[in-house]
């Protein structure tokens, strides 16, 4: 049994923010060490009694008939454990599997009482694809619920502790083209035309890149904590996130955006789509499987995605330019903590790093600029991209672009 503690990578951008609407922020790649659950002592469920209940789960999800699921169920778990099996059907799972890990930490008072007393959870590393869209399955762990007696343990829930997938815990819409997926827990609403919107927006840029693009939206901002295993408090600004499923960098590893509901609710028509678009970027990218500097990383998403957006410079970089004319431009580009999510003043931050990479585009054109994004990506140092892409250095180009900055300032003024 191997349990060494896990490193995951979120993404964390601001975009574009007093002029679409609402104040938004779309995530982007931070490490964080997560200790994995401990064993606990004195289990009244063996592991082999375990194993073979979730061999049972996984066998009646793979198969033709919910009521082989739900038979599976505790009474607390049955409406869970049918959403499962629902959700398994349209999502078209391939490859699932549950391998017993460990006893999990206790139940809270809260999931004693939504799963019963006598309700033992587990830690499962759960193995999932989606078909048609992961070429590689996910693999994660998280807590499955399991209720011993009478002979036989069934099922009373999932999550709790862990990665918990969205489709373990809520019934989902979904709506599936060639090339996107789109997966809600409510109301379809605008998701889907967002989704599907995104790919056209990115393809204006990246012409080359054909999906697949995959969207979760949670139904709660604590249903996106659960599915990312994050902190309670961590996303309540944030409007996407783009990460793997299981938090790691290895490629091929599924990658998802993850919307959070309730900062979309607040967004215009137009900022919902410039984040959506903006998330499509880094999927198209692999940003999640490559080392960029977080502004060029965020800089270029932005670009792409307010292509077409018809939005003038003065409201997309409201909050940037007001800091200049208060402050004068900075003599240099945004750094990783400057660009942290804790980090003050961030929507002006992440404008920042929208107005470089607008300007290098103006400067040198799009093809150069996505050139010297995929040099970077590619593992160049951005000082030796800069000279081997544009001709310049990295200094040259900052000097002109504060000097940019101070036009943009003054006219906006």
């Amino acid at each position: 049994m191997r349990n060494p503690p896990r490193r995951w990578r979120t993404l964390v951008a601001a975009v574009l923010v007093a002029v679409l609407g609402a104040l938004s922020l779309s995530a982007c790649e931070q490490e964080v060490d997560l200790e994995p659950p401990r064993a606990q002592q004195g289990a009244s469920l063996s592991a082999d009694q375990a194993q073979r209940a979730l061999d049972g789960l996984v066998a009646a999800l793979d198969g033709d008939r919910r009521g082989a699921a739900t038979a599976l169920a505790a009474p607390s778990g049955a409406e869970v454990v049918g959403a499962a099996w629902d959700n398994a059907q349209a999502l078209r799972l391939q490859d699932l599997a549950m391998r017993y890990v460990d006893t999990a930490a206790p139940p809270t008072a809260v999931e004693r009482q939504r799963w019963g007393r006598t309700a033992v959870p587990v830690t499962v590393r759960l193995t999932f694809a989606y078909g048609g869209f992961d070429t590689d399955p996910a693999e994660v762990e998280t807590r499955v619920a399991l209720v011993p007696g009478d002979g036989s343990v069934r099922v009373a829930g999932f999550g709790g502790a862990g990665r918990t997938p969205l489709w373990l815990v809520e019934p989902l819409r979904v709506v599936r083209t060639a090339e996107t997926l789109t997966v809600v827990a409510g109301p379809l609403g605008r998701y889907p035309r967002l989704t599907e919107r995104a790919v056209t927006q990115v393809r204006r840029v990246l012409p080359r890149w054909r999906g697949p693009l995959v969207v979760e939206v949670p139904r709660t901002r604590a249903e996106l904590d659960a599915t990312l295993d994050a902190p309670a408090d961590r996303y309540d600004e944030i409007a996407g996130v783009t990460t793997s499923v299981d938090g790691s960098t290895t490629r091929g590893a599924p990658v998802r955006v993850y919307l959070n509901p309730e900062v979309f609710a607040d967004l215009s028509a137009a900022g919902a789509q410039v984040v959506a678009s903006h998330e499509a970027v880094h999927v198209a990218t692999g940003s999640s499987f490559t080392s960029v500097p977080t502004w060029l990383l965020e800089g270029f998403a932005d670009y792409v995605a307010l292509d077409d957006a018809g939005v003038p410079v003065d409201r997309a970089a409201a909050q940037a330019l007001r800091q200049i004319r208060r402050d004068g431009p900075p003599d240099r580009l945004p750094t990783p903590a400057d660009l942290d999510p804790t980090a003050t003043g961030l929507g002006a931050t992440y404008e920042l790093a929208w107005l470089a990479c607008r300007f290098l585009g103006q400067e040198y054109g799009t093809d150069r600029l996505v050139r010297l994004y995929g040099s970077v990506a590619d593992g160049t140092p951005a000082a030796a991209a800069f000279r081997d892409v544009l001709g310049t250095t990295q200094g040259a180009f900052v000097g002109a672009w504060r000097a940019d900055l101070r036009r943009l300032a003054r006219v906006a003024g």
